[in-house]
């Protein structure tokens, strides 16, 4: 199967994945944001991230070994090491996760206050499933076979929203919140590895264990660990920390978490994208090499495509869509919200730039360039924050230290790779997505906030298109790369998305051919 295909089949099925978990947790992240409060949702976010960053670290070590050196042995078919490589890497996934399990609970059971401590406990105990769930996840993507981890994604966040739904219905509060959690998490790692397990297990035995191969994976997991815990620092809402000790303001946590995890939301297609040509670019790192600057550059080209526009018009529409899901008990937040996705949309381009140094075993690049932002992330965040601008300051720091992080690694990638990127569709792309969003938001802001959203949006998406076809925004080579993805979809869905690719793209002479061969 070809680069193209195996991307766009690892797109399509993560992306199913990402699109369930993302409706179902944007409901529930909604509903527990106004039963609890911003008060009460303000701690409850402030433990919620000390666990997710705990289990995030221990997960994106010894894990991203896994997927690194998995994919390294299954693209130059020899699976008895990358079986041997999986069941080595499982072992000291539940050993450390044991640790720091042990020591956030001991934390929580110190220092949290009363009336929230079991729903600390029960979101700590969290982090074991968590953590060990990575081992089984990335091998899947090494495998380049995303469609194994859609059951276990699939099962845990129905068991969330019940979990949830059962929280608000019977008031269970902050306990329901933690047990919910602990629920989800428990249920993806069950449901995940099991399949998993017996896929590795049919695998030859044979082994052929590389000379220096124990000391590579040991550099690259000790980078990994440590490039991950930097990332944190700029990745992972870790401005809470400022805010939780310069600002008296509780609420500044809940106003600042809501407006992250909005952004968030709008990064689904691009981690879909990037995990896709991420499991590509490790194993055509195998394969052959020199072909991987090329995979990055193409994948930068449709990040720009995809993500540009819509954290423009989302900035546009921010204040009625905030209104619409939170209600006016969050209007302060107003601020934020605006700035949000335009702070957050670096992070669209990090995965294949990171896969790329990564696959090259040059993660220093990754570590220098984090620290940096780091440093500019706590730096700006600390003085807004303690000049009292609290969430506002602490979206400017976090955006500050992405375009840091993603600037230096993509020139990097530039100057060391040879990545030749596209600049003239992104500047086209920047044009149209700055018009549409204008024309999106003077449309929203003569309306109600519901209807503001549906005509301001509406009015942005045909401002887009628009432009995207008098800007020669869309060439005949994509109607090529996007028809692999478009087979995969309903007829329903499908036939409209070919007919309006063909309607944006005017094909130049001798391209035409070409194109009616990818229908």
């Amino acid at each position: 199967m070809s680069n193209t295909k195996t991307i766009a089949k690892n797109t399509g099925w993560y992306g199913l994945e990402t699109a369930i978990s993302s409706i179902v947790t944007l409901f529930t992240s909604v509903a527990i944001a106004r039963v609890l409060g911003p008060s009460k949702m303000g701690y409850i976010v402030y433990v919620s991230l000390i666990a997710s960053m705990a289990s995030g670290l221990g997960g994106l070590g010894i894990p991203a070994t896994t997927r690194k050196y998995m994919a390294e042995f299954l693209g130059m078919a020899e699976p008895g090491n990358a079986r041997y490589i999986y069941f080595r890497t499982l072992l000291l996934q539940m050993g450390l996760a044991s640790l720091a399990t042990g020591g956030v609970l001991v934390w929580v059971l110190r220092d949290a206050k009363a009336d929230y401590r079991l729903a600390s406990v029960l979101i700590v105990l969290s982090i074991w499933p968590s953590m060990v769930n990575f081992i089984s996840a990335q091998a899947n993507v090494a495998s380049e076979n995303l469609s194994a981890n859609l059951p276990g994604s699939v099962t845990s966040i129905f068991v969330y929203f019940v979990a949830i739904a059962a929280t608000v219905v019977f008031k269970w509060g902050v306990n329901g919140v933690g047990l919910s959690l602990l629920l989800m998490r428990s249920a993806d790692f069950l449901v995940r590895l099991i399949p998993t397990l017996r896929g590795v297990l049919a695998w030859e035995t044979v082994q052929v264990h590389p000379h220096g191969l124990s000391r590579r994976m040991v550099a690259f997991a000790w980078k990994s660990v440590l490039s991950m815990f930097l990332a944190l620092i700029v990745w992972n809402r870790s401005e809470v920390f400022l805010l939780k000790y310069l600002c008296s303001d509780i609420r500044q946590i809940a106003f600042y978490s809501v407006a992250f995890s909005m952004a968030e939301r709008l990064l689904v297609s691009a981690t879909v994208f990037g995990s896709a040509i991420g499991a590509t670019i490790f194993a055509q790192y195998g394969r052959d090499r020199t072909k991987l600057p090329a995979i990055t550059a193409a994948s930068f080209r449709y990040l720009a495509l995809t993500s540009i526009p819509l954290h423009f018009i989302t900035a546009a529409l921010a204040i009625p869509i905030l209104l619409v899901l939170y209600g006016k008990a969050y209007q302060d937040a107003a601020a934020v919200v605006t700035l949000a996705p335009l702070l957050c949309m670096p992070k669209a381009f990090m995965a294949p730039v990171q896969s790329l140094f990564e696959s090259m075993e040059k993660q220093s690049f990754i570590i220098l360039s984090t620290v940096l932002a780091g440093i500019v992330d706590m730096g700006v965040a600390w003085y807004l924050i303690r000049g009292g601008h609290g969430a506002v300051g602490a979206c400017i720091g976090s955006g500050a230290a992405q375009v840091t992080a993603i600037g230096l690694l993509w020139s990097a990638g530039i100057v060391l790779f040879g990545v030749k990127l596209d600049w003239a569709h992104l500047a086209k792309v920047l044009l149209a997505s700055a018009v549409a969003a204008c024309a999106g938001y003077f449309v929203a802001r003569q309306f109600v906030p519901l209807a503001g959203v549906l005509c301001g949006g509406s009015v942005s998406l045909m401002v887009l298109f628009a432009l995207f076809y008098l800007l020669r925004v869309l060439e005949a080579q994509d109607r090529i790369r996007f028809a692999t993805v478009i087979r995969m979809l309903p007829k329903p869905i499908g036939g409209p998305a070919d007919r309006l690719l063909l309607l944006l793209i005017r094909p130049e002479p001798g391209s035409v051919a070409a194109a009616g061969r990818a229908s």
